[in-house]
């Protein structure tokens, strides 16, 4: 099969891309679209490896490797150790998964048009009719995903909110105990992290009082412009609460009531 260079980058180009969307839903991520496409084109350029003798693994695992940790870096950022680890084992594992289905694939139906050398997928098709197919695909990986996470009632959430014009985002848990209300207006209440946003930087805020079994106290407040939890926006105003969460999964407790 003669392999031509354009397409061979095209191809993967959509493939990581789709492999990074998948990604970035499993992490709860919230990522810019171009930081997608530049991991998407990265990508593309590890498929010039298929140009490489299969005998050279060693090379090859390297270039694999530092692809992944180069892409994750880019798409996903560097926010703590252990966020870039989780970051890099779900993109590696997502393109263990998407390399996995395409070689059974290979191996079942042995299609004329198809190749796969050095892990990497070369595939001769009409690119709208690969553009569409994989929007499928992620659309069925949605669908899914959607499925699983209303069976398992997932309580991590991506938290994005803005202040004074300026966004901020974290890993929210949503907590049934959390029944925190702002006292005049019974507006709904969440509490992030001090290394999130920390209120003592307000002028103007609101006491929050609260109660636990270790006793009463309270936190400063200030509503949020505008508060979205997993990409939407809540109509109700929400005040926004500064507090030590000192958890490493998550950087926010919500109150369950406001997702409902």
């Amino acid at each position: 099969m003669v392999i031509y260079i354009d397409v061979l980058l095209f191809v993967n180009a959509i493939v990581n891309y789709a492999i990074l969307m998948t990604a970035e839903k499993l992490l709860k991520r919230d990522i810019r679209l171009y930081r997608m496409i530049l991991g998407s084109v990265i990508g593309a350029l590890f498929s010039l490896t298929i140009f490489i003798q299969p005998d050279s693994r060693i090379l090859l695992w390297a270039l694999k490797l530092l692809t992944s940790f180069i892409i994750t870096l880019i798409v996903f950022g560097w926010r703590s150790r252990r966020e870039f680890c989780r970051s890099f084992l779900c993109n590696v594992t997502v393109s263990v998964i998407y390399c996995g289905t395409y070689i059974l694939f290979y191996q079942l139906f042995k299609p004329p048009n198809m190749v796969i050398v050095n892990d990497v997928l070369y595939l001769q098709v009409n690119p709208l009719w690969l553009t569409a197919l994989t929007a499928v695909i992620y659309i069925i990986v949605l669908i899914i995903y959607k499925l699983f996470s209303e069976r398992i009632k997932s309580t991590v959430v991506h938290l994005s909110f803005t202040l004074h014009e300026k966004t901020y985002s974290c890993i929210g848990k949503v907590d049934t105990g959390c029944n925190l209300k702002e006292p005049f207006s019974s507006a709904y209440v969440i509490i992030v992290d001090a290394a999130v946003y920390d209120t003592k930087t307000e002028e103007h805020f609101r006491i929050i009082p609260y109660s636990t079994i270790n006793g009463s106290s309270y936190l400063n407040a200030v509503k949020a412009d505008t508060v979205h939890i997993d990409k939407i926006q809540i109509s109700e105003p929400i005040y926004i609460a500064t507090g030590n969460i000192n958890n490493a999964d998550y950087q926010a407790i919500i109150n369950s009531e406001i997702i409902r």
